[in-house]
């Protein structure tokens, strides 16, 4: 397996991208638009490949220890866990509102019969 290490450009695409992005999710959160775990699982789309271009040691040992000649493989998995994880919490989260809309509705469906039975009553 060939080592990997980062070329210049590389490192400063990188770099770049994960300030543009870690900003742009900071302001997001300032701002009350993430809460704090949704700003930390978004962030992972930029720090993993960080890890992965500016630790190039951490790149090779991950590459050895999973035993693939590729190593950013093993970043692409860990991609694929964080959005597992971040889809996951969108399911539950989505799942909470369905229950809570429900019964919402069921109470409003019962004030509205009794406003209609006080109305008939009085």
């Amino acid at each position: 397996m060939p080592d990997f290490s980062p070329t210049l450009p590389t490192i400063t695409l990188i770099a770049v991208f994960v300030a543009l992005y870690m900003g742009l999710l900071l302001v997001m959160t300032i701002r009350g638009g993430l809460d704090l775990y949704e700003f930390l699982m978004l962030s992972m789309v930029a720090i993993v490949p960080a890890v992965f271009t500016f630790f190039p040691d951490f790149t090779n040992f991950a590459g050895r220890f999973f035993g693939v000649a590729f190593p950013f493989l093993v970043m692409f998995g860990a991609l694929f866990v964080v959005i597992f994880l971040f889809l996951h919490r969108l399911t539950v989260k989505m799942h909470r509102l369905e229950k809570r809309s429900r019964l919402l509705i069921q109470e409003n469906g019962l004030l509205r019969q009794m406003l209609t039975e006080s109305r008939k009553g009085a």
